[in-house]
């Protein structure tokens, strides 16, 4: 019986050795990789910290892309604005446009009516004419000694024109009877009368 008891107890004790054996080849076999997995997840970290440090250069194709659409951007926006400015261009062309026909309009209705005025006052310059050569006409039918008085008490401006449409002997009869300071305004108003006709013969 006790040798029953001694073989159990060193079949325990095998039985313990081989399972201890057993559990140190199996800790030993989780040890790597334990320590791998450890390793691995230690450089994955160590990788993540110094990737911002580290991180490859940016591609210049890339670079080169960002800046060619920044430009295209700024290009498009550039077109844009030069598009309304020339919106804005065409409509001031417009109105200007609008405002030349404007005023060619009222130029040629102030041309028309200066043909008109001129028209008019040539009508009037010749009615006047007219007038004046029908009253010198009566003067110089008119005794000078009576003839010399009434253009001395006429307006300076009509004595003048009178007396230049006058012949010019009638018209030197008549200046003796006129006095000296009248003769000398009306002598004045003819000297300084613009385009005066000459006296007929």
């Amino acid at each position: 019986m006790k040798r029953l008891i001694i073989i159990c107890e060193i079949l325990v004790v095998a039985l313990v050795v081989i399972k201890l054996s057993a559990a140190g080849g199996a800790l030993r076999d989780m040890l790597p990789r334990a320590s791998s997995v450890l390793e691995l997840d230690h450089a994955m970290a160590n990788v993540a910290q110094k990737a911002p440090e580290n991180a490859p250069a940016k591609d210049p194709a890339e670079d080169s892309l960002a800046r060619e659409r920044k430009l295209a951007a700024s290009l498009a926006e550039r077109e844009r604005q030069l598009d309304g400015r020339e919106g804005a261009i065409r409509e001031e062309e417009k109105k200007l446009q609008a405002l030349k026909g404007e005023i060619i309009a009222k130029i040629d209705a102030l041309k028309g009516l200066e043909e008109r005025l001129s028209s008019m006052l040539d009508t009037v310059k010749a009615a006047e004419d007219k007038r004046l050569r029908d009253l010198a006409g009566v003067f110089e039918a008119t005794p000078p000694a009576q003839a010399g008085p009434m253009l001395e008490k006429m307006d300076r401006k009509l004595a003048a024109g009178i007396l230049m449409n006058m012949k010019s002997k009638k018209a030197g009869a008549i200046w003796g009877h006129i006095g000296a300071q009248r003769a000398a305004e009306i002598a004045r108003e003819i000297t300084g009368a613009p385009n005066r006709p000459e006296p007929a013969q």
